[in-house]
Formats: C-alpha cells, structure tokens, sequence
C-alpha cells in the first residue's frame, strides 16, 4: 500500500473514533404489560409541566410532541385550544397535578382514549468554552382515558453536541432540532 492509502485509512480510523466520542443521548422507558396501547386512536396532549428556566419550554414541546405524534401516525389529535377549554373547566386555570378522577372526566369530554401528558426536564444551552450547543431533556406519559391509569411512560436527554462538528468547526444542531429528533425518538418507545 502507498503512503496516500495509509493518509486516508489513518483519516478515516480517526472520523470514525471521533464521531463515537460524542455526547450520548439517554433513554429510559416503560410499557404496561398488560395493557396493549393498539385500542388508543385519539389522544389530547395536555399541557406540559415546565421544570426549566426557559419560559415557553413546555408549550414549544407539547407542539412538537403534537406534530410529531401526527407525522409519525400514532394517534389522532385533539385540537390544543379545545383542550385548553376542557382543561380550563376543569382546573380553573390552575396549573396543578392532575388526579385520576380529573384525567378521566378530561378523556370522556374530550372523547378521546387516551391523554398524552408531558414534562420538559431540561431546555437550556451548555457551553464548553468557546462551543455553545443545546440540550433538551423531557418526559411523556400517555394515560388510559378510562381508567387514569399510566400505560407508558418515557425519559430521555438529547444534545447537539458533537465531536467531530467541535473539531472541525461546524455548527451544532439548534434546540429546535434536537427536540425533534429527542421527541421522535421518544415516541418510537410506544410502537
């Protein structure tokens, strides 16, 4: 072999190294075995609660969550303003827990199967000197409509943050990118 071929072998042996060194993502998830989720044709995404400093964190995911349960096929969607009506009758206008009791009266005025329920862990932008670059954590439930019951549950934390774009200068994936990518991801748990 000539010294051009080992350049490029060398080259290429070192992507590769590089391109696995980066931040991993993380993902926890859990089914109800004894629920099987296939009856679910309607769900409403409720609010999601908002654990980050970032105020509009848990509206921007719950619109993501909706686009991407759409996209992908799971379920039919309930419009978000006639859940903000239900959820208004129902809570006042407070943002608190909801019990079993209340998903259930949410799920038969809404006549949907299923209640999809969400919370953003982490929204921010961590910086590594002079590389800046998203991470987004979130949580989703879907609960039984009938019986309040949580029949899956996932968690997970993406980043933009990569290795190889640092080394070589190129711009990280924005907040927006990485919570679509963490939500289909999250999602894929549920087929």
């Amino acid at each position: 072999m000539n010294k051009k071929m080992h350049v490029i072998f060398l080259v290429l042996g070192v992507a590769v190294v590089l391109a696995a060194c980066g931040k991993k993502a993380t993902m926890k998830h859990f089914v109800r075995r004894e629920i099987d989720p296939s009856y679910i044709k309607r769900v409403a995404v409720l609010t999601f609660e908002n654990h980050t400093n970032e105020k509009f964190a848990g509206e921007r995911l719950r619109d993501i969550t909706t686009t991407e349960i759409l996209a992908m096929g799971l379920f039919d969607v309930v419009d978000k303003a006639v859940v903000g009506i239900v959820l208004e009758e129902e809570t006042g206008g407070e943002a608190k827990a909801l019990d079993k009791t209340t998903l259930r009266r949410i799920a038969k005025k809404l006549k949907v199967q299923g209640l999809v329920i969400g919370s953003v862990d982490s929204y921010e932008e961590k910086r590594d000197r002079n590389y800046s670059y998203p991470v987004v954590a979130v949580t989703l439930r879907l609960i039984d409509g009938a019986s309040g019951q949580v029949i899956w549950q996932v968690s997970g934390t993406e980043t933009g943050y990569s290795t190889t774009d640092r080394l070589f200068g190129i711009t990280p994936k924005d907040q927006s990118q990485v919570s679509f990518q963490l939500v289909e991801r999250l999602l894929r748990t549920l087929k």
